[in-house]
C-alpha cells in the first residue's frame, strides 16, 4: 500500500499497486510523483520506487514532470481596463495579482493560483466600483452646476 501527494500538494491513499498503475495509465501519477510506502519513514518519487518503477510505461519513464494546468483565469485583461479607464490605485494590486497566477500555475503552486485569480478578480470589481462611484458623483456635481447657473460663467 502507498499513499502519494497529488500535484495539488494533497495526501492521498492508501492505494495499491494496482492503483497505482490504474493512475499511472490514466495520467494522474507520473515517475516525479512523491510516494510513501506502507511503513516507510521518507518519501520518494514514483520512480525511485523499484517496483513501481519497474510498470513505468517507457513513455511516462522518460517524460519530464508533469503538472496538469487547471483552467484558473487570471483576469489581466480585466485589470488592465481597470487600471487604465477605472481606478488607477486600485488596478495595480489587480495586475499584480493577475501576473502571479501564470506564474504560480507553471510551479504547481495551484492552491496558490487559484487565491491570485480570486484576489484580482476582487481588485478588478472594486476598482470597477470606485470607476462607477467616481464617474456618477463627477454627473452628479455637473449637473447641479450646470442647474446653478454656475457652469455658464
Amino acid at each position: 500500500m502507498y499513499k502519494i501527494i497529488g500535484a495539488d500538494g494533497k495526501e492521498y491513499g492508501p492505494v495499491s499497486a494496482e492503483q497505482m498503475r490504474q493512475w499511472l495509465n490514466e495520467g494522474r501519477v507520473n515517475k516525479q510523483t512523491r510516494v510513501l510506502r506502507e511503513g516507510a519513514a521518507d518519501w520518494q518519487t514514483l520512480g525511485e520506487v523499484p517496483e513501481l518503477a519497474a510498470v513505468l510505461p517507457p513513455m511516462q519513464a522518460a517524460a519530464p514532470n508533469f503538472v496538469p494546468q487547471e483552467n484558473i483565469p487570471n483576469y489581466l485583461t480585466q485589470a488592465i481596463l481597470v487600471t487604465l479607464c477605472c481606478c488607477l490605485p486600485v488596478g495595480i494590486p489587480a495586475i499584480i495579482y493577475a501576473s502571479q497566477v501564470k506564474t504560480k500555475l507553471a510551479h504547481g503552486d495551484i492552491a496558490g493560483a487559484q487565491e491570485s485569480s480570486s484576489k484580482a478578480k476582487l481588485w478588478c470589481w472594486i476598482g470597477f466600483g470606485l470607476g462607477l462611484v467616481g464617474t456618477v458623483v463627477y454627473v452628479i456635481i455637473q449637473l447641479l452646476l450646470v442647474s446653478a447657473g454656475v457652469a455658464s460663467q
